[in-house]
């Protein structure tokens, strides 16, 4: 007997799909929106230190470690705002080059500051570019039409949830997507 997880997915806003644990045996995205298709980024990006990539964005200011809430600061390099977004950040754990592990980020606040509510677990220091974890596409801007259900078996979508966390991403603020995750 299959285990299935359901998740409601809505907006246009990264969001992590929960409780995903052993080996999966399929993953369906039901397009639940009223009038039209969804647009689908579904993605993994890496919970390892070894596989991280370059943000490009700056810590512009030093941050001891601590286990309290801790707000960083940040910029291009040179003084002046960040490139970077909140999908780059939101949630994401936030590393330095040689992957020591600063924290997760909880809050991103425009282009200047982001947020660490359970602390740092490293210094962070001033010009440390910052790195997240590798994101690999299984999905991305794939067309889902009106009532329609997209599934992936196992061998599109498997993965060890102990070192990639899954994400998917819609294409519009009142896009509806219905997740149903089976083992």
């Amino acid at each position: 007997m299959a285990i299935s997880v359901a998740q409601k997915i809505s907006g246009n806003t990264k969001t992590l799909i929960n409780n995903l644990s052993g080996n999966t045996n399929s993953l369906s995205l039901c397009n639940t929106h009223a009038t039209d298709s969804v647009s689908v980024d579904l993605y993994i990006a890496s919970q390892i230190t070894t596989d991280i990539t370059t943000t490009g964005v700056y810590a512009a200011e030093t941050e001891a470690a601590s286990t309290s809430s801790t707000q960083l600061t940040v910029d291009n390099g040179s003084g002046s705002a960040s490139a970077g977004t909140s999908d780059m950040f939101l949630n994401e754990r936030v590393y330095k080059s040689d992957g020591t592990l600063f924290g997760t980020c909880t809050t991103f606040d425009s282009t200047v500051l982001l947020t660490f509510s359970g602390g740092l677990s490293s210094v962070i220091t001033d010009n440390d570019i910052l790195f997240t974890g590798t994101r690999y596409y299984i999905l991305k801007s794939l067309d889902i039409p009106l009532n329609n259900t997209l599934v992936l078996n196992n061998s599109e979508y498997s993965t060890n949830h102990r070192l990639y966390a899954t994400y998917i991403k819609l294409s519009g603020a009142d896009s509806e997507v219905d997740i149903i995750i089976r083992y």
